[in-house]
């Protein structure tokens, strides 16, 4: 077990400009986005549409933007019921 010290900044919580995931993280990150704001736009929907699939729309925007780098398994997981795809769609990049 690794012990994790604020002190430490390789170490802190997420994927940071420290980790050797980084550019891959950011990477993968940018296609989620893309995959998620294809599926959107091909489903009709705008931004303010998915609040009626529990999502906060400020959230929402921030996840499509990038403003959000570590989104949870639960937004994900309602993004996915709300385009009716497999959660795994959403990694089909």
């Amino acid at each position: 077990m690794t012990y994790r010290s604020r002190d430490n900044p390789s170490s802190t919580r997420g994927v940071n400009e420290h980790s050797m995931h980084y550019n891959a993280f950011n990477r993968d990150s940018a296609k989620l986005r893309r995959r998620i704001t294809q599926l959107r736009i091909e489903r009709g929907y705008t931004q303010e549409d998915m609040q009626q699939f529990e999502l906060s729309l400020r959230q929402y925007q921030r996840i499509e933007s990038g403003e959000t780098k570590n989104v949870t398994f639960a937004n994900l997981y309602k993004i996915a019921k709300a385009f009716k795809v497999r959660f795994s769609d959403l990694f089909d990049f």
